[in-house]
């Protein structure tokens, strides 16, 4: 879903959309004149589908700081939080325990 929300709302996609063209005759010539209507919203979703390309996928600072924790021992995560997480991914039988 979101990324058809981001395809019909990004920067490039609100570029290519076709303007309304309109011709009007008045006093024996002809007057062109080119229309786009492009709502606030859209806007804004481009604008955020922009900036949120710019967030990384993997946060460094927290990836080293993890990993220098546990090279030095001190890395201790909580158990609990870590069994109930594994127990309804279905990776702990609920009989074992």
């Amino acid at each position: 879903m979101i990324g058809r929300i981001s395809g019909h709302y990004s920067a490039e996609a609100l570029n290519n959309k076709k303007s309304k063209r309109s011709v009007s005759y008045n006093n024996g010539s002809f007057t062109e004149t080119d229309n786009a209507n492009i709502s606030s919203f859209g806007s804004l979703l481009a604008k955020v589908n922009a900036e949120m390309k710019n967030i990384p996928d993997v946060r460094e600072n927290l990836v080293a700081d993890l990993k220098s924790k546990i090279e030095s021992g001190t890395y201790n995560p909580p158990l609990d939080k870590l069994a109930n997480i594994l127990y309804m991914a279905g990776m702990l039988n609920a009989a074992e325990e």
